[in-house]
């Protein structure tokens, strides 16, 4: 028999306004109501599962529209029960659908009883409120992830939601987070309310949830202000290499650009430094270098110490990335810049260990510096024998594409010459066999056909008075054929007679009675004696084929 799957003492429950609480989540969290849900399900039936009833089968249905929520106890109907927490026997079922009200037996043969959820005690009413609270939370951290995870890298604008002495809260639109004093530029103030951007440097997630950090002080942030405000840097006509920055003090930033034509620093500077202005604004004024990238380590080590004036740089080692700068005499405090700060950002910028060292001072230490000046010829031949390098490499790759090319042509070819000799070999195999056969000669008696007819094939044999009939209906035809063909010739000779009688009143008379009558005896003995000739050319055989065609 089942078991009694609620206590006595009761718990109430409005479950209309627990309902519509669930609905206005989706509008304040951004939570779907489809996963609240099903997350409130597996809280009721969870906290059904208490002791001794871990394994009982439970379903839960849920209508908002409706405001209803019916739980069920689910046990399997059989003739012999062996598990009495999974099972039922029929007799007890039958007993049950009498007794419980809405009880009834499923398409699957499970007896479900309806469980109140009025009827709830303290203790399943507190577990299913923490499985619930749960599982909204591993929600909200899945959603806040997804949001987030995906906009890493980007600069982002949030909400100012607190100040406090070492933090401040911030609002991204589905979370709040805080951001340390350090991630921001300098020593720069913020109010409630005020709209700033930041850059999204990481979401991590974890058990406590996701863990987002944002800055204003990362230098990718400043990467991102370039690509916002300036148009050569985002269609990418213009290249960011680096970016070395100390937050609020300065930052050196190292520019080439794709197109010869375009000077990758004015770009970024603009006319009158409009565009690097833009972009100060937004840093709490924050200084900016923009220098020239250079292939050489030494021109770019000179570009980097800028605004100090370079003599000349000397690379003493580039696997530990160490080098001297020489600068004029008396421009070393300006090579090292305020509490050193445009020295380290050449170093960060160049990543580069480097010693400044005064004209004098370095002549005298025998310092072997290479001058700006040989410096660029050297450039000028490193750059052309990469671009040598790279026309070779294009130019090999071509090849070897040119070469695969014919090889699978080849390939192509044989293969389907091999297939039109294998296609030959076969026919000429078939030719030979045909040869070979040999066709027995069938000697068949010769039947003389004494009359030609045409008989009627109806399937059947032809008795001998049909067959005599046939034959007789055969000569009748030739003797109409043949008096046919006579009163056609008899017709004939009547039209070329009237032919030759002429009119003679519409010709005037040339010759005399006399004379055209013996005119008239030559034509008609000429004609007698050219009938008798043409008597024995002509093949009357062919004339009677025609008529009887």
């Amino acid at each position: 028999m089942a078991k009694k799957v609620v206590a006595d003492k009761k718990v109430g429950m409005n479950t209309k306004l627990f309902l519509l609480a669930i609905q206005e989540m989706e509008e304040k969290k951004g939570i779907p109501t489809e996963k609240t849900v099903k997350a409130l399900k597996e809280a009721i039936e969870g906290a059904l599962r208490t002791k001794g009833y871990e394994d009982t089968m439970f379903r839960t249905e849920i209508s908002l529209e409706e405001a209803k929520i019916e739980i069920f106890g689910l046990f399997h109907v059989v003739d012999t029960v062996n598990d009495d927490v999974l099972e039922i026997s029929r007799e007890d079922a039958s007993a049950k659908l009498l007794e419980v009200p809405g009880a009834f037996i499923d398409a699957e043969n499970n007896l479900n009883l309806p469980i109140s959820i009025d009827n709830f005690t303290t203790a399943q009413a507190k577990k299913c409120q923490n499985i619930f609270i749960q599982k909204i939370r591993e929600i909200e951290k899945a959603i806040i992830y997804e949001a987030y995870s995906n906009k890493v890298g980007e600069n982002v604008t949030v909400s100012v939601e607190k100040v406090e002495d070492r933090f401040i809260f911030i609002n991204l639109g589905k979370t709040t987070i805080t951001m340390d004093n350090r991630q921001l530029i300098g020593r720069e103030t913020f109010r409630v309310g005020d709209q700033i951007r930041v850059y999204l440097s990481k979401v991590d997630s974890s058990s406590q949830g996701p863990q987002i950090v944002v800055s204003r002080a990362d230098p990718n942030f400043l990467k991102r202000l370039f690509e916002e405000e300036n148009r050569d840097v985002y269609d990418g006509t213009v290249i960011i290499r680096n970016i070395a920055r100390e937050a609020g003090e300065r930052s050196k930033v190292s520019v080439e650009s794709t197109d010869p034509n375009v000077d990758p620093v004015g770009a970024c500077i603009g006319p009158g430094g409009t565009k690097i202005q833009k972009i100060c604004n937004q840093i709490n004024h924050e200084k900016i270098d923009v220098v020239q990238y250079h292939v050489s380590p030494g021109l770019f080590i000179a570009e980097a110490l800028k605004p100090a004036e370079i003599v000349g740089v000397y690379i003493v080692s580039e696997e530990e990335k160490k080098a001297i700068a020489v600068v004029k005499d008396g421009g070393l405090k300006i090579a090292i810049g305020k509490k050193g700060v445009n020295a380290r950002l050449a170093g960060a910028l160049t990543e580069y260990h480097i010693d400044i060292l005064e004209e004098s001072i370095a002549r005298e230490q025998n310092v072997p510096f290479v001058t700006m000046e040989r410096m660029k010829e050297q450039e000028d031949a490193l750059i052309y024998e990469i671009r040598r390098q790279k026309i070779m490499e294009e130019n090999k790759k071509k090849e070897e594409e040119r070469l695969k090319r014919i090889k699978e042509e080849a390939q192509l070819k044989a293969k389907a010459q091999e297939e039109e000799n294998k296609t030959s070999q076969e026919e000429e195999v078939i030719q030979e066999e045909v040869k070979e056969e040999v066709i027995p000669e069938v000697n068949e008696p010769k039947v003389e056909e004494t009359v030609e007819y045409n008989p009627v094939i109806t399937g059947q044999r032809v008795n001998l008075e049909e067959l005599e009939r046939q034959i007789e209906e055969e000569k009748k035809k030739n003797n109409n054929k043949q008096n046919f063909r006579k009163k056609k010739e008899e017709v004939e000779e009547e039209e070329e007679v009237e032919e030759k009688k002429v009119d003679r009143s519409n010709y005037l008379d040339i010759y005399t009675d006399e004379e055209l009558e013996e005119l008239d005896e030559e034509e008609r003995e000429n004609e007698e004696y050219d009938e008798d000739d043409e008597d024995e050319d002509i093949d009357y055989d062919e004339y009677d084929e025609y008529y009887e065609d």
